[in-house]
């Protein structure tokens, strides 16, 4: 009783020396069911006893069916296999001294090789889809795309609710998310997805990543798809270049689904260069010209609507018509200090550009985040492994990287466990 109760207890110590988020949820799981062992072990040295001498007859006066009777036959025979083979073992101390050895180096072999995972997929009833439009595109064709792909969404089985977002600060993208029916009236959450992906991809213009939300969301940073590899380095241009190389690489990995990046450095743009000495002959000053733009395609606040119930903002801008067309810049006027309005053709210059729609920092440092999904029956630790091998190949030593969410959190929980295997196995044998 005092070596099972032992072996049993110290089975669980290595859980003890987990690191990360799975260190963190098993800390009390390996506390409780090590602390029962050992409560079990001295309860069956100490009441037990004292019970059986209160509740067990003599073996003269027990009377038992045939039921007991063949299940004690059957643990008769289990009992003396387990001794002829013991006796076995103890004749062969050689041949298992090498079986000890072959088990153990099986053990290492197959920690390696067995894929690893973290949070497994949950089928929940809901779908999340991030969409990315080319860059360029006006927030209205990104609109009519997004309510094409609402439409394909609420067809069976996902029509039981659904959300469209696609907001208007310049950003194309939009975020898609719907509730399934119950389970037992469509297929798998997965099924339904790679269904979805393929009905969203005939709309033309415009990227669909679609994500089964994870039980336990890690991290807070907005990402397309559910799985983020970041990229910091000092040097912009070496980092863009870089970045663009290593996701072109990961796109061909067969382990990996819908990389995307978070780079958007070609938008298109409209450079106003303002001619000083002009306006300075209009009585127009430079804070004059910046204030129309943004009341022309800015989220100027003018007033606020008080209902009994709400409260709504007044915005000003330019009709539709005239935001989607950066011709109509030339038609925007500019009141000057003495009152005058003076064409804005007149004191500035237009000429169209490209360059980055966001530029993103991580510690401080510009960073490009990279994305992926993974593919059915692909684990989340062969895909890391292929994501840095893919990062070896193609960054300098100058671009660090790191997972970022809930890649990071498997890393963390992943790191150590060669040596709480070594631990395990003292522990057994």
């Amino acid at each position: 009783i005092i070596s099972m109760t032992l072996s049993l207890a110290a089975v669980f110590l290595p859980v003890l020396f987990m690191s990360g988020l799975l260190g963190r949820l098993f800390h009390e799981f390996a506390v409780t069911i090590g602390m029962a062992v050992l409560i079990s072990g001295f309860v069956s040295l100490s009441l037990t006893p004292m019970l059986c001498s209160r509740f067990l007859r003599p073996p003269a006066e027990e009377h038992h069916g045939r039921v007991y009777q063949a299940f004690e036959r059957f643990f008769d025979g289990m009992r003396d296999l387990y001794g002829r083979g013991l006796r076995w073992s103890l004749d062969h101390g050689r041949t298992m001294m090498v079986l000890l050895v072959l088990s153990m180096a099986a053990t290492v072999f197959l920690f390696g090789k067995v894929p690893k995972g973290f949070l497994p997929s949950e089928d929940t009833g809901q779908i999340r889809a991030i969409t990315q439009g080319v860059e360029g595109m006006s927030p209205f064709a990104m609109m009519e795309r997004q309510q094409q792909l609402a439409k394909i969404a609420a067809n069976p089985p996902a029509d039981e609710q659904s959300m469209s977002f696609v907001p208007r600060a310049g950003i194309h993208s939009g975020v898609l998310s719907f509730k399934l029916k119950p389970p037992n009236q469509r297929p798998h959450v997965d099924e339904v997805i790679a269904d979805l992906r393929k009905q969203m991809s005939t709309v033309p213009g415009i990227q669909v990543f679609l994500s089964n939300p994870p039980p336990i969301q890690l991290g807070s940073r907005f990402a397309k798809a559910q799985y983020q590899y970041t990229l910091q380095g000092s040097d912009t241009d070496e980092l863009y270049s870089r970045a663009a190389q290593l996701e072109a690489r990961l796109q061909d990995e067969p382990q990996l689904l819908d990389v995307t990046s978070d780079l958007q450095i070609k938008n298109p743009q409209v450079v106003v260069n303002v001619d000083r000495e002009a306006a300075a002959r209009y009585d127009v000053t430079v804070r004059q010209i910046e204030d129309a733009l943004y009341s022309a395609y800015g989220a100027r606040r003018v007033s606020t609507i008080f209902a009994p119930e709400n409260d709504y903002d007044v915005l000003l801008e330019l009709l539709p018509e005239h935001q989607r067309e950066p011709d109509s810049l030339g038609l925007l006027h500019v009141r000057s200090r003495n009152g005058e309005l003076v064409p804005l053709g007149a004191v500035a210059t237009f000429r169209r550009a490209v360059g980055p729609l966001t530029v993103t920092h991580a510690g401080q440092l510009p960073a490009v985040t990279l994305s992926f999904n993974l593919p059915p029956g692909v684990a989340l630790g062969q895909a890391l492994e292929k994501v840095e091998a893919a990062a070896r190949e193609v960054l300098p030593a100058t671009i660090t990287t790191s997972f970022q969410g809930t890649a990071q959190a498997f890393q963390d929980s992943s790191r150590g466990l060669g040596l709480l295997l070594v631990l395990s196995i003292l522990v057994i044998y």
